[in-house]
């Protein structure tokens, strides 16, 4: 760590802040101002802010010793000059040195000219190059060349005219003329107001001003080229930016990650002030200290000359665009690379194969100058990952974001529905995954002091009953052992921290959290170190972190206890927790109808999409129909090898005879592909050689000129193929279709109609629109905002662990039905014995609901589904159910997409 610097220089540092800037250059102005007495009033105060100033400009000079530039002596030498004329020399002078003084006092204004000194500095490089001072002096030599010719032609002609406005006097002389002729050629406005002149000076003051039109366009040219000139060296001048965000690669393609880096500072704008409830909880209740968030400062480095479009948005404003290579250090120094928290680097998809040797390049050099701050590398991959890992060291987080995708894919496939889910948690319009971790040795024994009983433990559902008066819903705790500190500039760290999601359950036996000794429902409060909850904002899960330091984030041990009561069905229990519990028993999860999947299209999520169906559903069938289109950016030979499949002897792909590949726990994937374009056409026949697909994938390809237009052309072919009867289908059908904007897919919903295609009911045929674009880029920015997060979807996405689950209530009909009104509270009560933490509620019209805000009950018979965090096959075990094909309720409401609703 770089020594401190002593306190006179870190005060000096403190000049160049804009805030200190602003305010030396109103009192300059102030201090000039013909105002009789204000100098005289204000003078002690001058000669003390302007002399502390020039004691730090001193000490700064004397610092930089011979690096110190000319210029910088010069305006030492005026801020002398200008602090002496501050001393009251009127009367020590004679009256004839005193009229001096004013001007010594006007070098105040020249000091102006520190506050824009790089502009002026540009200004100066540009101006004295030698193609613009050739420029100048041609312009220059036109015009004095053209009034000293003709002047000397109305010299010689002897021309009396009104040449200075004192009417035709014999006295003219030829600087009048020269002067006249200048004024023409200055602005057409000089022209002879009428014909009643001598002819010869109607035609030079005509043929001067016509002249001085051309050369006024020609300044102005060079104006304009010069005004270019100093913008683009101002984007060359390094952000001045520090404890900001870095993105760093292909940003002009990166603009629905930037606008959500800016969406979720914008939402939390609350936290960059310090509010004076924390400010008196501290200084009165002796509650943890009040925190400030920074401004939300952006730097992004491209490799194109002029900023992305989208940087002139209003919110854009906070957000700065330089050039350079990554690579390059020097690059790395105009976006402040030393001074950021955070930074994002993108892969580029133009490098091909070798992105994420692009990337590992770009990461290295960004470690040579920031070791702190934490970064986020999104790797094309996966084998990459641990490379670049070993290279960025501590603080950096591989982003697989193919693998991810893929499982994100699987999700909406094994559980339909979730899409609406996601759409809530994963952008910053609603609710997300937010973690508060506890920092330094007072908070760790502020929290080991809330454990009761022998063990010193926390009932984690006395803690999720005081987090949802919060409106904050707990999801999970974090453990560990060491105290968790944050140096100054530096972002929170999970690392050496464990995750345990969902402590209403065990973790699995002999996995670290059980290690340090989590079990079901009891949280041991000397290793408790964090908190994961589910919030509008981080707001809301903040406040409860500080509540629970202060010891009021957990219920009355006999509220609690009489909640678990009721949901035993032990002990009194009024009408309302009874009508919950009972409504509770009936929720199960839909056991899944997966088991033929058609795959159309080839995405680089497709390799961990085909692995995770095969780790999650046993026996899987699927069908990858691919085209040869794009060998330009990834060989078909290579997309084969990405799935296993094995060339064959003479090298010719799969075609339409197909290949087999074997997949992990009995399933089997046949792979056909074709050189022409209408994929969707042979998709049909490849899936009509077997039984009806239970599911059907439309891929977003990365090549050609419009992917959605391209999606949206397969999807409409797939629909007539079943309006037809060419493609036969069966009870039902999922269809999941990636688009990057889904707003551009919405009208092909109308276009495959239930009815038309053959299905019994609306409901038989689901369309699934996923951007997993905005999907991405979201997760990388709640990456790089949210402490641990990635770990978090890692584990509801992947492969054991707790899952986002979707449990049915039973359908109209259906055995006896409870019809009361049931609040959230009470229901994450009720679902507490199953080891159900409920999330959202799905409604009967289609909305979702995500940690729904606290107000009146809901009726039970409006709630179609709850999403909740649990461990899928314990629940599938409690007791699932296969409904029957007449019994689904969505036929009566016909298929309608979930909705989002605040």
């Amino acid at each position: 760590m770089a020594p401190r610097q002593p306190l006179l220089l870190r005060l000096a540092g403190g000049l160049e802040t804009r805030p200190v800037k602003a305010a030396l250059s109103l009192l300059i102005l102030v201090s000039v101002l013909p105002i009789q007495g204000l100098e005289d009033e204000l003078r002690p105060y001058f000669l003390g802010i302007f002399g502390v100033e020039l004691l730090l400009r001193a000490a700064l000079l004397r610092q930089r010793g011979r690096e110190r530039s000319r210029l910088d002596v010069v305006l030492f030498a005026f801020d002398v000059i200008a602090w002496l004329s501050f001393l009251p020399l009127e009367r020590l002078l004679d009256a004839h040195a005193a009229h001096a003084l004013p001007v010594l006092r006007l070098t105040r204004l020249f000091l102006l000219l520190r506050f824009t000194r790089e502009i002026a500095i540009d200004l100066y490089a540009i101006m004295t190059r030698r193609e613009l001072l050739e420029q100048f002096g041609l312009v220059t030599l036109a015009v004095w060349g053209l009034a000293f010719g003709a002047s000397v032609l109305l010299s010689h002609l002897a021309i009396s005219h009104d040449y200075d406005g004192r009417g035709p006097v014999p006295d003219t002389t030829f600087f009048d003329r020269i002067w006249w002729s200048f004024r023409q050629l200055e602005s057409a406005d000089n022209l002879v107001a009428n014909l009643h002149v001598h002819p010869v000076v109607a035609v030079l003051s005509l043929g001067l001003t016509m002249v001085g039109v051309f050369i006024t366009s020609f300044i102005i040219g060079i104006g304009a080229n010069v005004v270019d000139q100093v913008v683009r060296a101002a984007r060359r001048r390094p952000v001045g930016y520090a404890g900001h965000a870095l993105v760093i690669g292909p940003v002009h393609e990166a603009e629905m990650l930037v606008q959500e880096f800016v969406r979720l500072y914008e939402r939390h704008r609350a936290l960059r002030s310090i509010r004076l409830s924390e400010l008196w909880v501290w200084l009165v209740r002796r509650g943890p200290p009040p925190t400030r968030h920074a401004l939300p400062r952006m730097a992004l480095l491209g490799t194109e000359d002029d900023p992305p479009a989208y940087l002139y948005a209003p919110r854009m404003r906070w957000v700065a665009y330089r050039t350079g290579d990554s690579a390059q250090p020097e690059a790395l120094g105009l976006v402040g690379a030393a001074g950021a928290k955070r930074a994002l680097i993108l892969a580029r998809p133009d490098a091909g194969p070798d992105a994420d040797a692009v990337t590992a390049m770009a990461l290295s050099s960004f470690r040579t100058q920031n070791r702190r701050g934490h970064v986020f590398v999104e790797v094309q991959e996966s084998k990459n990952r641990d490379l670049l890992q070993a290279v960025g060291g501590p603080g950096t987080y591989p982003l697989d974001m193919q693998r991810f995708l893929g499982f994100f894919l699987c999700q909406h496939l094994i559980t339909p529905g979730v899409e609406a889910l996601y759409t809530d948690l994963m952008t910053a319009d609603g609710s997300e995954f937010y973690t508060h971790i506890f920092l330094g040795e007072e908070a760790v024994r502020a929290v080991a002091a809330l454990g009761e009983g022998p063990g010193d433990e926390i009932s984690f559902s006395r803690m999720a009953r005081a987090a949802c008066q919060n409106n904050v819903i707990l999801a999970g705790v974090f453990l560990g052992d060491a105290v968790p500190e944050r140096r100054a500039g530096e972002l929170v760290s999970t690392e050496g921290l464990v995750q345990w999601l969902n402590p209403l359950l065990d973790p699995p036996e002999g996995s670290p959290a059980w290690a340090l000794g989590a079990r079901a429902g009891r949280v041991p409060a000397r290793r408790l170190r964090g908190l994961i909850g589910v919030s509008a904002t981080y707001a809301p899960l903040r406040r409860y972190g500080r509540e629970l330091l202060m010891g009021r984030g957990i219920a009355p041990a006999e509220a609690a206890d009489g909640a678990g009561a009721r949901a035993d069905g032990a002990g009194a229990a009024d009408d309302d927790a009874g009508a919950a519990r009972a409504w509770a028993a009936t929720l199960s999860p839909r056991r899944s109808r997966l088991d033929r999947v058609l795959i159309v299209g080839y995405s680089p999520a497709l390799p961990s999409l085909l692995h995770a169906l095969a780790q999650f559903v046993p026996g899987i069938e699927v069908t990858l129909v691919l085209g040869e289109r794009g060998d330009e950016r990834m060989p078909l030979a290579d997309r084969l090898a990405s799935l296993g499949v094995a060339p064959a002897p003479d090298g010719a792909p799969p075609g339409q005879i197909g290949a087999r590949l074997a997949l992990p726990r009995g399933g089997s994937a046949t792979v056909y592909t074709q050189h022409g374009h209408d994929l969707a056409s042979l998709a049909v026949r490849c899936a009509a050689r077997g039984a009806p697909a239970s599911a059907a994938v439309f891929l977003s390809e990365p090549e050609g000129l419009d992917r959605d237009a391209r999606t949206a052309m397969r999807l409409i072919r797939f629909a007539r193929a079943l309006e037809s009867g060419e493609l036969a289908h069966g009870a039902r059908l999922h269809v999941l279709a990636e688009f990057s904007s889904v707003a551009k897919g919405e009208h092909v919903r109308s276009l495959l109609d239930a009815g038309k295609c053959g299905f019994a009911g609306p409901d038989r045929l689901r369309l699934s629109l996923v951007s997993t674009e905005r999907i991405k880029n979201y997760f990388m920015v709640h990456s790089a905002f949210v402490p641990g997060v990635t770990t978090l979807y890692d584990e509801l996405l992947g492969e054991g662990g707790q899952d986002l689950v979707r449990v049915e209530a039973p359908p109209p009909g259906r055995g006896e039905r409870v019809n009361g009104p049931i609040a959230f509270e009470e229901l994450r009560a009720a679902l507490e014995p199953r080891g159900v933490i409920p999330m959202a509620l799905e409604l009967d019209d289609g909305a979702v609901l995500l940690n729904p805000e606290p107000g009146p009950a809901l009726a039970a018979a409006r709630i179609r589904a709850v999403y909740a965090l649990a461990r899928g096959r314990d629940l599938a075990a409690y007791g699932d159910r296969q409904p029957e094909e007449g019994e689904g309720r969505e036929a009566a409401r016909g298929e309608q997409a979930p909705r989002i609703s605040a």
